[in-house]
């Protein structure tokens, strides 16, 4: 293995271990969960997994998005705080769909670059936004698909189209926030991009 191979490594390691610290820290002090009123919350847990897929690759988004279902289970399976939390500890339900995101982001990423004159920050973008509303089908999906009866009997019979209904709004202010986010990472990328090669030139 090349040094340069080695540095690559070294850095999605590096970047891998890092949002997955993030992920947990975001879980744990409940950073990750921003209120934006009695009725409006939304969660940025999924976002870390969503930039690793772009900036390191699948396997290293595969694995936040382990730790991101993993840190779900623990937590419904020790403090469960809403009416569906006792589900999520089912892997199926909390591990499954938040590894499944990371296929979708970095395919999406891919697909997005392929297109010429595509500016980073505007795949990073798309990628956000339509990942992060896929994560919320999927997860919900994957309540109906596993919980079906038991998870009609929590809500009142409510159905998926139902629940996806009354989680919409949530949904979307989660995908803007994902947009903004991930756009926003690219762009200072590029900026510090653009300032090391300058200093590069002043040597």
């Amino acid at each position: 293995m090349s040094t340069n191979e080695t540095l690559s490594l070294n850095k999605k390691l590096t970047l891998t271990g890092a949002f997955s610290a993030l992920v947990i820290v975001l879980g744990i002090t409940k950073l990750g969960f921003i209120s934006l009123g009695p009725t409006a919350s939304i969660t940025i847990l999924h976002i870390p997994v969503i930039l690793i897929c772009m900036l390191a690759g699948l396997p290293e988004g595969l694995f936040v998005g382990l730790v991101f279902g993993s840190l779900s289970l623990i937590q419904a399976a020790m403090s469960p705080t809403g009416a569906l939390d006792p589900f999520f500890v089912n892997p199926l339900i909390s591990v499954l769909p938040r590894m499944i995101i990371a296929v979708i982001a970095w395919g999406l990423w891919k697909a997005l670059n392929l297109i010429p004159h595509m500016p980073k920050t505007v795949a990073a973008g798309i990628t956000g936004f339509i990942t992060t509303i896929c994560h919320t089908l999927l997860v919900l999906g994957s309540l109906y698909v596993f919980k079906a009866a038991d998870v009609k009997a929590a809500l009142g019979g409510m159905g998926y189209f139902a629940l996806v209904g009354a989680c919409g709004f949530n949904a979307v202010l989660e995908a803007i926030a994902a947009t903004i986010l991930c756009a926003a990472v690219f762009a200072g990328l590029f900026v510090a991009g653009k300032k090391h090669s300058k200093l590069s030139e002043e040597k």
